[in-house]
């Protein structure tokens, strides 16, 4: 049916096979062109400044430099370049220069009259100087030069560097002036009797240890996963919109869910359909990016060839095929959650632009894949991508990655079955029963709708208070976004705060637990993290830096047990323990809720590195709401681990140094935590539970 779709065949193969061309012969193109006019151009400059004999002297020995090399220059070796100018080979052979008299230059220049000014001044540090720092001009002051010398002649350079004739004139400008600079050096140390050439002394060397097939690998290994996910998402949009979404508009979709074919295999076809044409994308996109390179039209790397070997070719298709099943399964669900195909569209682009960014990671400089990184889907193949094609097979970690992001697709396309189960997908209907209603059922149905609302304001608040005071960045995080968002939540949906929050008492005896878990709950995160820091190490300047900046050394004892202890164990339990357990309580069986809630809590605290011992946690004190029915004891539980992870660091013990006994008998005394809190249970109401096979 796909094939016969002549929609579906223009927009996800034909046009992007005709396309794609175009773009890339365009661009060449054009830039190609732009590149000759540019080396054919002469280029206009005024003169500025008190002492302009001698900028123009100057000038007329560049001049006569580029025309007659031999008569200005002794014999003797060119200077090394520097590496971003153009070297004496690519250099014009002619000095493509005309001057233009203006009595305001830097007028002329904005003007675009000219394309440079030169400022001729007697010397550094004396008055004079006719330009200044005008504004939208920038002065070309070489980074690589020797400083100046008080009283020597001085010219600088002033361009415009949003347009790039200007720039193209400056480069050109710059590189006369440094072969007279050099030419005018090597005539005085002649004349002063010193006969060795001065670009013979103090040659370095510079020998580069990486093999030319490494650095194309890491150069292919950047943006290879990046580009596959953009043909990935690009081509499977448009077949998975057209797969739910069209259906509905259709009315075939009732058709083929109340049929007698299981649902798994209506969900498994799809999501194959939608892998197959991205598949067939993506191999025409290659084909095209491999008759581009043939054709030059596009830069590659030397030895690119030789960094995709046969066997690294078949490791990356297996490494990508979880990445390809978990963008199928995603798209799929996003046009089951579409009430049309128009709606399905406007999704599309946010997708893109989420789907994406986990193919950023091999950009960020020192991130290596034996971190926390390896555990977060997508991003794990696109660093176990760059470190094979670099050649480094680190095979535990290369095997976690493909691991995680399998499992993520396996989730995805699991939560797709149940999600194929609801009325609101059979339906092209703008509201289904829930939708109209309102209430308690659709807050269960956009509880993740609002805490990814809230985590992406915490990113964003989090990178503008990263240097406020502590006091700040607590207030405002936790009381007004977390706290006002829940509040915000149980207005929205008309929840009962004593029913969303479990606001009830336990069991007297649920107290003493707590007592007990604290120690023994805070030295079991610490051994966890302890044992991940062996998998994924986590260095102590970053642990020591982290510490400094939550515990800045200027607020009391007392103002940190209110800002990180009370405090967080009001209000990051009233959000998570609180609202995210209630909304998610019937879609989850406990023990999945409280590892998601967990999961969740770790994953808001931002700081990746401990996410193990945050989301270890999260978890227990989810599960201990889960059997005392309350969110009491969470709170009290968590302000106590926070008191005393202060006052571990106050005394300056260190946390992940102890000795293992110590983690060991934090798990015993956490397992009899738990032992108690299971015989003075009083389950959390309204609890999903199993469904019985028949």
């Amino acid at each position: 049916m796909v094939l016969r779709d002549r929609r579906i065949l223009l927009s996800s193969i034909v046009l992007p096979l005709l396309v794609t061309p175009l773009i890339f012969l365009g661009t060449h193109w054009s830039i190609q062109k732009r590149a000759r006019s540019l080396r054919q151009m002469v280029y206009h400059y005024a003169v500025a400044g008190p002492d302009r004999a001698l900028a123009r002297s100057v000038l007329s020995a560049a001049r006569e430099l580029r025309s007659h090399p031999e008569s200005v220059v002794p014999a003797s070796p060119p200077a090394k370049p520097h590496r971003h100018r153009r070297s004496n080979q690519e250099q014009p052979a002619q000095f493509r220069f005309e001057e233009l008299d203006r009595a305001e230059p830097l007028e002329a220049l904005n003007r675009g009259e000219v394309q440079l000014v030169l400022e001729a001044t007697p010397g550094i540090g004396l008055p004079g100087s006719a330009a200044g720092n005008a504004p939208g001009l920038k002065s070309r002051d070489d980074p690589e030069s020797e400083p100046a010398r008080v009283g020597a002649p001085n010219l600088r350079l002033f361009y415009r560097a949003d347009r790039d004739e200007s720039t193209a004139a400056l480069s050109e400008m710059q590189d006369a002036l440094d072969q007279v600079r050099q030419a005018h050096r090597v005539a005085l140390l002649h004349r002063g009797g010193f006969t060795y050439e001065p670009a013979r002394m103090a040659v370095v060397h510079e020998s580069d240890l990486a093999s030319k097939t490494q650095v194309a690998g890491l150069a292919l290994g950047k943006s290879l996963t990046l580009i596959l996910l953009v043909f990935v998402l690009t081509s499977g949009a448009v077949v998975a919109t057209d797969s739910i979404a069209g259906e509905k508009e259709r009315g075939t979709l009732e058709t083929i869910l109340t049929s007698s074919v299981n649902r798994v295999d209506i969900l498994a076809a799809k999501s194959l359909v939608i892998l197959t044409i991205a598949l067939i994308i993506t191999l025409i996109q290659a084909g095209n990016l491999l008759v581009y390179i043939g054709l030059k039209l596009l830069p590659v790397p030397p030895n690119l060839a030789a960094a995709i070997s046969p066997g690294v070719g078949l490791l990356l298709v297996i490494m990508f095929l979880p990445v390809m099943a978990l963008a199928a399964s995603g798209l799929l669900l996003i046009s089951g959650y579409a009430r049309s195909y128009r709606e399905a569209q406007m999704y599309f682009m946010p997708v893109l632009l989420v789907g994406v960014l986990p193919g950023l990671a091999p950009f960020l400089p020192g991130l290596p894949l034996r971190s926390v990184v390896a555990l977060v889907p997508v991003a794990n193949i696109a660093l176990a991508t760059r470190e094979i094609l670099i050649g480094r097979f680190d095979w535990p970690m290369i095997g976690v990655s493909w691991i995680v992001t399998a499992l993520a697709a396996a989730w995805t396309t699991r939560f797709g079955v149940r999600f194929l189960s609801a009325e609101r997908l059979v339906t092209a209907a703008e509201n289904d029963q829930v939708s109209f209603q309102g209430g308690p059922a659709l807050f269960e149905r956009q509880v993740w709708r609002w805490f990814a609302g809230l985590w992406a304001g915490l990113i964003i608040i989090s990178n503008y208070l990263e240097k406020a005071d502590l006091r700040a960045q607590v207030l405002i995080n936790l009381a007004g976004l977390l706290f006002g968002g829940s509040c915000l939540m149980m207005w929205r949906y008309h929840l009962d705060p004593r029913q969303a929050l479990a606001l009830r008492l336990p069991r007297p005896w649920v107290w003493l637990g707590v007592l007990f878990a604290v120690p023994g709950g805070l030295l079991t995160s610490l051994g966890l993290f302890r044992l991940a820091n062996l998998v994924l190490p986590v260095s102590s300047k970053m642990t020591e830096g982290f510490n400094q900046s939550v515990l800045p050394p200027g607020l009391s004892s007392f103002q940190l047990l209110i800002f990180l202890a009370v405090l967080p164990g009001i209000f990051e339990e009233i959000a998570f323990r609180g609202l995210l357990l209630h909304g998610l309580r019937r879609s989850l069986h406990p023990a999945a809720l409280a590892l998601v809630v967990g999961i969740a809590f770790g994953i808001f605290h931002i700081a990746l590195f401990r996410f193990v011992p945050t989301a270890c946690l999260g978890m227990m004190l989810a599960a201990v709401t889960l059997l005392s029915g309350s969110i009491l004891p969470a709170m009290m539980w968590h302000g106590l681990n926070n008191a005393m992870g202060i006052l571990m660091y106050k005394q300056q013990i260190p946390e992940t140094e102890l000795p293992l006994g110590c983690y060991i008998a934090g798990v015993g005394i956490l397992a009899g935590a738990f032992w108690i809190f299971w015989r003075n249970r009083t389950p959390y109401p309204d609890l999903r539970r199993p469904t019985s096979k028949h």
